[in-house]
C-alpha cells in the first residue's frame, strides 16, 4: 500500500464532502484556500479543528511559492483541486510524485470551463456529473481517471444539483483514495476532443429571460439555473429589474393576442401570472428585488399590475 498525503486546494463548499473522505482516513497533509474566502475559512476551521491539518490562506500574488513550500514542508505526494480558482503552473505540476488531480463538477469533455453546473442547466442537458482528471497545462483537458453521471430533474435548481454533485464527488473521492493507495500507476484515458466544448463565464444576456424567444420550459430551466446562484433569472418590467427565483407552468393561455411577457394577473388570490411565447401561463412564485425576496404577487405593492409587460 502506498502512503497518500494530499494537498487539497479548494474555494467552494461543494468540495466539503470530498474533503471529508480524505480527512477521515488521515490522508490530508494540508488544505489551501484563497485568503479572501472567509466563508470557506470558517467552514474548514471548524471541520479541521481536531485533525492537526494546517489550513493555508493563499495570496493570489504568492500562491505559487506558498504551494511549492507546502509540498516540501508537508511531504505532499498528490495535489487535489476542488474548485480552486488559480492556475497550477507547469513548475508546480511536477512537484508532487503523483501530480495534481482535479475534481470537475461537470461532465468532460463536453462541459469545460468555470461554471459547469450552471451550463449543464442552461444547455438543457439531461445529465450532469463529476469528472476526476489529471491536471495538465490546459484547462479541464487532462486525462480522465473517474467519472460518474446523474440525471438532471426538471425540478433541479442550481443549489439542488450542486448538492447532488457534492455527494457524488465524495463517492469518487473514496474511489480515488483506493487508486492512490494501492496503485503505483493512476489509470486514465484521454478525453475525446471531438466532443469538447468550453463555456466562458456567463454574461447578463445568458441569465436574463427573453420573453419573445424563450418558451415556458426554457424559462423554468433558466430560473432553476439561477436559484440561488445569481439570486434568480433577470427580468425587467416598468424599469424594475428583478430576479425570478421560483416559477412554474400553470396551463395554457387562451388569449393568444397578448404580447409574450404580459402580466395576466398580479394579486394575492391568483399570484403573479405571465404569458409566454408558446401561449402558456407561468406563475412567478418568488422574486428578488433590492428590497428583499417576495412572493411574486407582492410586486403589486411596488406599482406593478395586471397588463404591464416584461421587456
Amino acid at each position: 500500500m502506498n502512503n497518500v498525503k494530499a494537498l487539497i486546494l479548494c474555494n467552494n463548499p461543494i468540495a466539503i464532502p470530498g474533503i471529508k473522505e480524505f480527512l477521515f482516513y488521515g490522508k490530508v497533509g494540508a488544505i489551501g484556500i484563497p485568503k479572501r474566502n472567509k466563508e470557506m475559512q470558517q467552514i474548514l476551521e471548524q471541520l479541521m479543528q481536531d485533525t492537526n491539518v494546517p489550513l493555508l490562506l493563499l495570496n493570489k500574488k504568492e500562491y505559487k511559492t506558498q504551494i511549492s513550500e507546502a509540498i516540501k514542508q508537508y511531504q505532499i505526494n498528490v495535489g487535489l483541486m476542488m474548485t480552486f480558482p488559480y492556475i497550477i503552473t507547469p513548475q508546480l505540476l511536477t512537484l508532487p510524485e503523483k501530480g495534481f488531480i482535479n475534481f470537475h463538477y461537470g461532465l468532460l469533455p463536453q462541459c469545460r470551463g468555470p461554471h459547469p453546473i450552471l451550463w449543464h442547466l442552461l444547455n438543457n442537458d439531461k445529465e450532469a456529473g463529476v469528472t476526476v482528471h489529471k491536471v495538465d497545462e490546459g484547462i479541464d483537458t487532462g486525462q480522465i481517471i473517474l467519472q460518474e453521471k446523474v440525471q438532471i430533474e426538471n425540478t433541479d435548481t442550481y443549489g439542488i444539483l450542486q448538492s447532488k454533485l457534492a455527494f457524488l464527488a465524495a463517492k469518487l473521492a473514496a474511489n480515488l483514495l483506493k487508486i492512490l493507495s494501492y496503485g503505483t500507476v493512476i489509470p486514465s484515458v484521454a478525453q475525446d476532443e471531438t466532443k469538447a466544448n468550453y463555456f466562458e463565464m456567463p454574461v447578463a444576456k445568458d441569465l436574463t429571460i427573453n420573453w419573445q424567444q424563450m418558451d415556458a420550459t426554457k424559462i423554468i430551466r433558466l430560473v432553476n439555473a439561477c436559484n440561488p446562484w445569481n439570486k434568480g433569472a433577470g427580468a425587467v418590467v416598468d424599469n424594475w429589474f428583478i430576479g425570478v427565483t421560483e416559477a412554474e407552468v400553470a396551463g395554457d393561455c387562451n388569449d393568444t393576442d397578448l404580447t409574450p411577457g404580459t402580466i395576466i394577473a398580479c394579486s394575492k388570490n391568483e399570484g403573479l401570472i405571465v404569458k409566454t411565447v408558446d401561449n402558456k401561463k407561468i406563475i412567478l412564485n418568488i422574486v428578488y428585488l433590492q428590497e428583499g425576496f417576495f412572493s411574486g404577487w407582492k410586486l403589486s405593492n411596488f406599482g406593478i399590475t395586471k397588463g404591464a409587460c416584461f421587456n
